[in-house]
C-alpha cells in the first residue's frame, strides 16, 4: 500500500509545484513516504499530515499510509 501512497504523493507534489509555500511541506512528506515503504512501523503522523497538507491526492495518500502493512 505504501508504494501506491508514494506514487500519489509524487503526483500531488508535481501537480502543485507552481505553489511554492506548500512545497515546503510536500517534499519532506514525499521523502518520508519513500522511507516508510520498507518498514512495518505505523506512520500515523505522516498519514495525518498528508491528509491535511497535500490536497485531494494527499487525502488518498494519507489513507493508504494509515492502513497497516501486512507481512
Amino acid at each position: 500500500m505504501r508504494e501506491e501512497a508514494y506514487i500519489f504523493s509524487i503526483v500531488s507534489t508535481v501537480l502543485s509545484s507552481f505553489l511554492l509555500i506548500p512545497l515546503a511541506w510536500m517534499i519532506p512528506m514525499t521523502i518520508a513516504t519513500k522511507k516508510s515503504i520498507g518498514d512495518n512501523k505505523p506512520h500515523i503522523a505522516l498519514g495525518i499530515c498528508s491528509i491535511f497538507f497535500m490536497g485531494i491526492l494527499g487525502f488518498i495518500c494519507g489513507i493508504l499510509i494509515l492502513i497497516p502493512e501486512e507481512n
